[in-house]
């Protein structure tokens, strides 16, 4: 439980670096647990987990070649970090009202625990779903899949993207990282976001980042062009030359203005001598 609890503790940011007296704990506790980020790496599509009604669901027909998908592991009976993790993460999601569940983007979330039943699977789907109230519930519904599998899936899945954890047989809980894995429209592992707080505007950004170009706003893709993900950070940051330039471009463009506007509606002086 306290290397669980110290996990969630942590501030956004990448997977920390332990140091200092109580380094020998912590990272004996946390042998095996890992995120190696893998971008641009393909998920296995042929992969095959059940959602909590038992059914069958293959990986690759959760991807749409139009929507991005957020992809978490979790699991029901998980003390502490799971609730935690996916509640900051419902938080951000109800602040950020353009992009909806169901609607411009999905989530996936695999439980790590694969003697979960489907019992348990409905019942964390439920508890989950319950505090999401920004989209349709209908579509936040259908947009959010729990899927369940055996160790060999999940294992699977989880190393495809880098995700590293482990049984600890002595506490009986899974040690895992608060982490959400960002996948392109295409099944490609776009961004990686870490902590159990997220901003609305990363969450968007993220998102528009990752989406195919129809769900991407006007506004969206300006903001884009003004900032850049920092991953030390888990934030976007502005790009002091972009604004710069969109400054300077649009006081060009007012000077051009005005000077078509006196050439238009101010009559040269000579042509009022001449008219009097």
């Amino acid at each position: 439980m306290f290397a669980l609890i110290l996990i969630a503790a942590l501030p956004q940011g990448a997977p920390p670096e332990f140091s200092g007296p109580r380094a020998g704990v912590e990272l004996k506790q946390l042998d095996g647990v890992d995120v190696v980020e893998k971008l641009e790496a393909q998920v296995p599509a042929d992969l095959v987990f059940r959602d909590p009604t038992g059914a069958p669901v293959r990986f690759g027909e959760l991807f749409d070649g139009k929507r991005p998908v957020v992809l978490s592991f979790n699991y029901e009976n998980c003390p502490q970090l799971c609730a935690v993790q996916l509640g900051g993460f419902v938080d951000g999601l109800n602040l950020e009202t353009e992009w909806t569940v169901g609607e411009q983007f999905r989530i996936v979330t695999v439980g790590l625990d694969p003697t979960e039943d489907d019992a348990h699977a409905a019942l964390f789907r439920e508890r989950v779903l319950g505090q999401y109230r920004a989209g349709d519930t209908a579509a936040a519904s259908a947009g959010w899949s729990f899927l369940r599998g055996d160790e060999r899936s999940v294992r699977a899945l989880a190393d495809a993207v880098g995700y590293s954890y482990k049984y600890d047989e002595e506490r009986e809980e899974y040690a895992h990282y608060a982490a959400m894995v960002l996948i392109s429209p295409q099944g490609k592992v776009a961004r990686y976001l870490y902590g159990i707080n997220f901003e609305p505007q990363v969450l968007r950004l993220s998102l528009a980042e990752t989406a195919a170009g129809e769900f991407v706003s006007t506004m969206d893709r300006i903001l884009l062009s003004c900032y850049v993900f920092d991953p030390n950070s888990n934030s976007y940051t502005l790009r002091a030359w972009t604004v710069i330039r969109i400054v300077l471009s649009g006081l060009a463009l007012s000077t051009i203005a005005f000077l078509w506007w006196l050439h238009r509606h101010v009559k040269p002086q000579n042509h009022i001598r001449a008219a009097a």
